[in-house]
């Protein structure tokens, strides 16, 4: 067995309680949740046609409550156990006042979820969209500002650590963009601002989340998991790259010159996942593979961020060519476009988020087996009914992926409040 593999009493014994911040926005997280699941259910099968409004609340209920807060109350564990290495009273200084940015980071997430879902009930315009977002803007910087904190007070900050802070100031600029879009479609400018500029920075919001934010999310993640111990350059490289194209991305699209600019951002990409991929090549051996447990998670969003990026040049194709219209798209193009978002979301980050809990409580769990292959396998089948546009493909595998992530989400969410982050090793 593969020492990093390795979980057990003598780990957790070792280990420090998860952090009460970490706990509020994952709990937070595991909760939104199943709103975004029950949605994505009865649309996926075909039951329920909901809203444009309520669609939308669904996408940003699963990007921000439940990716963004995990993602944010990973990293309270993250640094909390660089900084704070044995429980104790007194929090390090960097941790001051992390309880409250958290209940505010939840709360004004709520607030965002609830704006998109009212849509035009009580304003036409739809004007509480920009509104709530300015105000989310807030401690999102917020915890842009702790991040940093705690990066810079850590004794031996990892690949990990570094990932972690760009993926978030990525969200920021993401951030930025998506007011400016709500306030495009509320029929509003900002000022200074031409209609073209505005257009060009509105539509920089979807890659901007979906590639500068959560690609450099996941591979912080996939360092954490399965190789929290690598000190080489090379895990580093590989986070600066994608933040680097992201950051191009951006560019591209607020410019005008994606056209240009996106082939070379994707080749980035494309070098730092073969980069991880070479170094984890050990961990994706089929005999690893058949073994049963928590480090399944990270391996399967290891596949499908393959899956993703072969996705991805197929769009950068699309791009390049002037072939595709990102507010008018074709039906084929925007199944595609749903098919990928979903294996962004689902395959690569809910696999490693819901990897990262079981790190946090390695007890084996009759869940687990519904999330590896129920989740996994309905994915990768309401993907293929979506690209072939079969909607009897979609509509049977959508149940199954959604109510599979619900069983193994309540099944890991029950030991939330107990668990320990542990000392090193593989989930």
């Amino acid at each position: 067995m593969d020492p990093r593999d390795a979980t057990g009493a003598a780990a957790t014994s070792a280990a420090a309680g998860l952090p009460p911040a970490a706990r509020t926005l994952l709990g937070a997280a595991l909760v939104i949740f199943v709103y975004t699941i029950a949605i994505g259910i009865l649309n996926g099968a075909d039951l329920w046609e909901p809203s444009h409004d309520l669609l939308m609340s669904h996408v940003h209920s699963g990007t921000l409550g439940w990716i963004t807060l995990a993602v944010a109350g990973l990293a309270v564990a993250v640094f909390d156990r660089s900084t704070q290495p044995a429980p104790g009273p007194a929090p390090a200084p960097v941790h001051r006042g992390i309880d409250r940015l958290a209940w505010a980071l939840v709360a004004a997430v709520v607030a965002y979820i609830a704006a998109f879902a009212v849509g035009g009930t009580f304003f036409a315009d739809r004007i509480q969209r920009p509104v709530v977002g300015t105000a989310l803007f807030v401690p999102v910087v917020w915890f842009l500002v702790w991040s940093i904190r705690a990066y810079r007070s850590h004794p031996a900050p990892g690949a990990a650590h570094l990932g972690l802070v760009l993926a978030w100031l990525s969200l920021v600029i993401g951030a930025v963009f998506g007011v400016v879009l709500g306030l495009s479609t509320s029929g509003r400018d900002l000022p200074g601002l031409g209609d073209e500029i505005g257009a060009r920075i509105s539509d920089a919001h979807p890659p901007a989340m979906v590639i500068g934010y959560l690609l450099v999310a996941g591979f912080a993640i996939v360092e954490w998991l399965l190789h929290p111990e690598d000190t080489t350059r090379a895990p580093r490289i590989g986070i600066w790259l994608l933040f680097v194209a992201g950051l191009t991305v951006n560019v591209g699209f607020v410019t005008g010159t994606d056209e240009q600019l996106v082939g070379p951002a994707n080749a980035l990409m494309i070098v730092a996942a073969l980069m991880v991929l070479w170094r984890s090549r050990h961990l994706l051996r089929p005999a690893v593979l058949r073994r049963a447990g928590p480090g399944l998670y990270p391996r399967f969003a290891l596949a499908f961020l393959v899956a993703y990026l072969v996705m991805l040049s197929v769009i950068v194709s699309w791009i390049a060519g002037d072939t595709i219209d990102f507010r008018a798209p074709t039906e084929s193009q925007e199944a595609f476009l749903l098919a990928f978002d979903h294996t962004m979301f689902i395959g690569v980050m809910t696999n490693l988020l819901v990897g990262s809990l079981a790190r946090f409580d390695p007890t084996p769990r009759r869940g687990d087996r519904f999330m590896w292959w129920g989740t996994n396998i309905g994915l990768v089948g309401f993907a293929l009914g979506l690209i072939t546009t079969t909607s009897v493909v979609k509509e049977i595998f959508a149940p199954l992926m959604g109510l599979s992530l619900l069983v193994g989400l309540i099944d890991r969410g029950r030991g939330l409040g107990t668990v320990h982050l542990p000392a090193s090793g593989v989930a």
